[in-house]
């Protein structure tokens, strides 16, 4: 058998990672590096080629390269989804969207694209909300888009064949009048399949589908910018606003960093989603913008406490200390900081890190390097961050942005206990650290803990309150006032 992993170079296998991340804009960090490595190694072996300059000319062949690259990517990315997965968006698509886009007009055309549509679980649930609202389309021609940068997806959603696993979220009504029983299968009906057109795309590149002559009213693209660096993501989320018809709604997954969202746009909580608005927001919709929720918090819970479900071994004593002092810093640190934090906000990634590299040795400067660690997480480079932190933590074991800039990386990394173990340290260590809180919330959120999650977006509130301006640093370029809006339409989420 071939093993042609065994004679890959680290050289060798940042070209391939690169090469993957300039044609389809897909990262693949140090932590993925044996999911990458397995994928080159079942290629190359299939391709009946040993050795990796070889299979470089394949990938990067005129003749060959697309068909072969297209193959990997098979091996790189994955595909698990399923019908109405997270109801609420499916809920807000037909009781407040498509309702508000009919209001402003008796007829016309409905756009909607499916960006990242994998197997075409998610258009085709589109559809299917949209055949539910019977009458209040009747006038009104539906085009619905689903594009994937993986071929074998795209042709999967074009037979519209699902096993049983792939149906757990359908009503029985559903899969009555939408569905036709094939052996082990279920075949979507003819009708059903009409109404959406599948195109392999790459987000990656820089012009997206537009339809004539104001573009997409909605477009969905959950779960598909986990794959980008957060610059390349907040890229597409900048072009899907481009393509977006002013008013035009987006849909994204609920864990999607706050960070990637353009503040350029407006949002709304409809069925206990939130939907990100172009401007400018209906009359009708403004109503929706998620209201202060700070009347709710309890003035019992003034301290944030620790994770929930984690294990003994994650407790930390309470009640919370006074915020420790931040480390002295001289003048030349505190400059190249601030010129650093203003670069990054800009997306300018690169100058931060090479205005902050002369304080990588010097143990003093303990703001300087939390801030580099934090730029190369920013970045990336998940490996490089995390290493910067544990050199810090080794000097002072609960410096609090080492523990924050852990916990995003564990986050990304899909170690829910160990990022929320990681935020509570931060907060036990510096409880006016904003976003510490406000992703502990998500996290908690995420796995389900609906009263952890509240605690935490009221930590951050409070925290918001105390005018303390040192988690600037960390603020990704976001205003106070964007922050207290994202915990306050949270909180409005949970409480409804």
């Amino acid at each position: 058998m071939i093993e042609p992993t065994l004679h890959l170079t680290h050289d060798q296998f940042d070209r391939a990672r690169e090469l993957i991340e300039e044609r389809a804009g897909i990262y693949c960090p140090d932590s993925r590096e044996q999911v990458l490595r397995r994928a080159l190694a079942a290629r190359m072996h299939l391709c009946a080629i040993a050795d990796w300059r070889h299979y470089l000319q394949l990938l990067t062949s005129a003749a060959t390269g697309d068909a072969e690259f297209r193959q990997l990517l098979r091996y790189i990315t994955i595909s698990e989804t399923s019908f109405f997965r997270i109801p609420s968006q499916f809920q807000a698509l037909r009781q407040v969207l498509v309702p508000s886009i009919v209001a402003a007009s008796p007829a016309g055309t409905l756009n909607i694209w499916s960006a990242g549509c994998s197997t075409g679980e998610e258009p085709y649930s589109i559809a299917i909300t949209l055949e539910d609202m019977g009458a209040a389309l009747r006038r009104w021609q539906v085009h619905i888009l689903a594009t994937d940068v993986r071929p074998e997806a795209v042709e999967c959603g074009r037979l519209g064949r699902y096993r049983e696993r792939a149906l757990r979220g359908a009503s029985r009504d559903h899969r009555a009048r939408y569905f036709a029983r094939r052996d082990d299968e279920y075949e979507v009906s003819p009708h059903l399949r009409q109404r959406v057109r599948f195109q392999e795309l790459n987000l990656a590149a820089p012009r997206y589908p537009r339809p004539a002559p104001n573009g997409w009213d909605i477009i969905f693209c959950r779960n598909v910018t986990m794959y980008f660096r957060p610059q390349t993501a907040r890229q597409v989320i900048a072009r899907f606003r481009e393509a977006l018809r002013p008013g035009g709604f987006l849909v994204l997954s609920p864990t999607e960093c706050l960070c990637t969202v353009s503040t350029a746009f407006e949002i709304i909580e409809a069925a206990g989603a939130f939907i990100y608005v172009k401007p400018p927001l209906d009359a009708a919709l403004a109503a929706l913008r998620p209201s202060g929720a700070a009347p709710h918090a309890p003035a019992a819970d003034a301290h944030p406490r620790p994770p929930q479900g984690v294990g003994a071994r994650h407790a930390l004593p309470l009640p919370c200390p006074a915020r420790r002092p931040a480390a002295s810093e001289g003048e030349a640190e505190r400059q190249a900081c601030a010129r650093a934090v203003a670069a990054a906000a800009a997306d300018l990634l690169e100058e931060a890190e090479h205005t902050l590299l002369p304080f990588a040795a010097d143990p003093r400067a303990v703001r300087a390097r939390s801030l580099l660690a934090w730029v190369r997480a920013l970045r990336g480079e998940w490996e490089q961050a995390a290493a910067g932190c544990m050199e810090l933590l080794a000097h002072d074991a609960l410096l609090a942005p080492a523990h924050y800039i852990l916990g995003r990386i564990a986050g990304h990394a899909g170690e829910a206990d160990e990022s929320e173990e990681h935020f509570a340290k931060a907060i036990y260590s510096d409880s006016g650290l904003v976003p510490a809180h406000y992703y502990l919330g998500v996290a908690r959120a995420g796995r389900g803990d609906n009263e952890g999650a509240l605690r935490a977006f009221r930590g951050a509130l409070r925290a918001l309150g105390e005018g303390n301006d040192a988690w600037l640093d960390f603020s990704e370029g976001l205003t106070r006032e964007h922050w207290r809006h994202a915990c306050e339409e949270r909180l409005a989420a949970a409480v409804v």
